[in-house]
């Protein structure tokens, strides 16, 4: 062959084995990049050793978006199986804690572990977190408990439950090598956006107003407490005993005293409390507001004998009187000349025997209002009614409307408990007002602003007289027609306002199974009338 064709042969030869070398060198490429992301991949997803220390839960708040949940703290500290970290570790804990950290320990993996105070060691990472629930946490029968998986069984945080939970979860993070040994030197990392502590829901209650009730509440035993602010219908304050523990509920479900039932939102015997209705229909109407009566301690409706409490009689009363005195033959001789039509008329625009929804999922018991039919055939349905005796049931919420209006103008407002969503410490999406819906006139509310005045000043409620600032109220002993170890079970209430003038606060107490509302319930009207007036409230 000519020497020319041969050069160009050796030519395309040494191009084609240059190409064939650079094509292998991009493949060890390809494949050392390809080795090296699944080497990174695989000590990301697989060579690390993650510790779930919390989950995060959003917030219930006050009116002042003051912590009502998450109020206390706790230190969490991630503790690796090294010999500095379990020194340290010995420095901060003791006794059984210690003994059983050391033992978890010993699997040679890092363990989650409470601490009493911040560890500063390598390896060691310390976190402090929300303990959502704890047996402080004021309101509880409001509020609610969690299940074991976190979530919200009861109260406001099964109500809202899609609003407080989250997905996010503070953890941290150990590097591992290929055989599960932690690598040297490499510090851990947390994650967890604990940012969202400061979102939730807001409420209508008052912190400070709730301990002062949750204090005097104590001294019911059995019973509730229900404070509402004047002008707005806003629940301030809501208690129910017996209370119960957030970290041993299975012991409430096994009690017989009920204490997960939330007895403020439940419906009971009222007796004289609900006077103040009779008495409102009564001045509405303007003929019988200036009625005398002799009570002689009984009297005959419809051919039926009905009795006073005072069994002597009560002698000359007047509508004041009888509201001081609490006379039941008044209230009965009253009722009947009103009528049925005027004084159901009062009960049902209060909204008694309705089912009322304090916030989404925290419904209040309806109770029974006596039927306009009945009261009409039947006149001793009508003297039962006008004491708040027969079928009537009424919870502690819907007595508050009553006193409501007439602390007020004569209008009350529907009882809420949301104030608003949360978001990042402040109230985003506020909840809808409560229109006020007028009952009685302003007149009307004014004259029994000051009867209650003197129930508290000179008659049954002297026991409820706050050290300042006055109040006006009704005491009442309900009879519920059933016994318990031989006795008749009554209710004791003491239903009220205060201050006496300008009134803020009504404040409806329930002693359940009690003897008498003026030495039962109006001691604890008292005792939170004290307190929220040395607030300055």
């Amino acid at each position: 062959m000519p020497q020319g064709f041969n050069q160009v042969m050796a030519k395309r030869t040494a191009m084609c084995f240059f190409l064939i070398v650079m094509l292998f060198f991009v493949c060890v490429l390809r494949v050392a990049s390809l080795a090296e992301t699944e080497s990174r991949e695989a000590h990301a997803n697989q060579n690390t050793y993650q510790l779930e220390v919390a989950s995060v839960r959003k917030n219930i708040f006050d009116c002042n978006l003051r912590p009502l949940t998450g109020s206390e703290s706790v230190i969490y500290a991630t503790v690796p199986p090294t010999p500095r970290a379990i020194m340290a570790l010995q420095s901060v804990l003791e006794g059984e804690a210690l003994e059983d950290a050391l033992e978890r320990l010993e699997g040679g993996k890092p363990i989650v572990v409470e601490v009493p105070e911040w560890i500063d060691c390598a390896g060691v990472v310390c976190v402090e977190v929300q303990k959502h629930l704890t047996n402080e946490t004021p309101a509880r029968h409001i509020i609610g408990y969690l299940n074991g998986d976190g979530k919200g069984v009861s109260g406001l945080e099964a109500a809202y439950e899609e609003e407080l939970a989250t997905d996010e979860v503070v953890s941290v993070r150990y590097a591992m090598d290929g055989l599960h040994n932690l690598i040297p030197g490499i510090e851990p990392t947390l994650s967890g956006d604990t940012n969202l502590y400061h979102s939730g829901i807001a409420t209508t209650i008052d912190i400070n107003i709730q301990n002062a009730v949750d204090q005097a509440a104590d001294k019911l035993g059995r019973g509730a407490v229900v404070v509402m602010e004047v002008g707005t219908g806003k629940i301030r304050a809501m208690a129910s005993r017996p209370d119960f523990e957030v970290d041993n509920v299975a012991a409430a479900l096994e009690a017989d005293n009920s204490p997960l039932l939330n007895r403020a939102l439940s419906a009971y015997n009222v007796g004289s409390a609900f006077k103040p209705c009779i008495a409102a229909a009564a001045l509405e109407q303007g003929l019988y507001a200036k009625m005398q009566y002799t009570c002689t301690g009984s009297c005959l409706i419809g051919g039926q004998l009905f009795k006073c409490h005072n069994l002597h009689g009560h002698g000359q009363m007047d509508l004041k009187g009888a509201l001081a005195q609490s006379c039941n033959t008044y209230f009965y001789t009253l009722a009947e000349k009103v009528g049925p039509d005027a004084i159901h008329q009062m009960a049902e625009s209060l909204g008694f025997g309705q089912k009322r929804e304090l916030a989404e999922g925290i419904t209040v018991q309806p109770g029974n209002l006596t039927s306009l039919e009945t009261l009409k055939r039947l006149p001793a349905a009508v003297a039962n009614f006008a004491i708040g005796q027969g079928d009537l049931l009424l919870s502690p919420v819907a007595l508050a409307s009553l006193y409501e209006a007439i602390a007020g103008d004569g209008t009350y407002h529907l009882p809420t408990l949301i104030e608003g969503t949360v978001e990042n410490g402040r109230i985003t999406e506020a909840a809808k007002e409560s229109a006020p819906t007028r009952v009685m006139s302003a007149e009307t509310a004014a004259i029994l602003r000051e009867y209650l005045v003197g129930v508290v000043e000179d008659g049954l409620g002297r026991r409820a007289k706050p050290d300042e600032g006055g109040a006006g109220g009704k005491t009442a002993t309900a009879q519920t027609g059933w016994t318990e170890n031989g006795k008749e079970v009554e209710h004791a209430w003491f239903c009220g306002f205060f201050p006496a003038e300008n009134p803020k606060y009504v404040a409806i107490v329930l002693a359940e199974n009690a003897d008498s509302g003026a030495e039962n319930s109006a001691p604890v009207f008292k005792a939170i009338a004290d307190a929220v007036w040395n607030m300055g409230y």
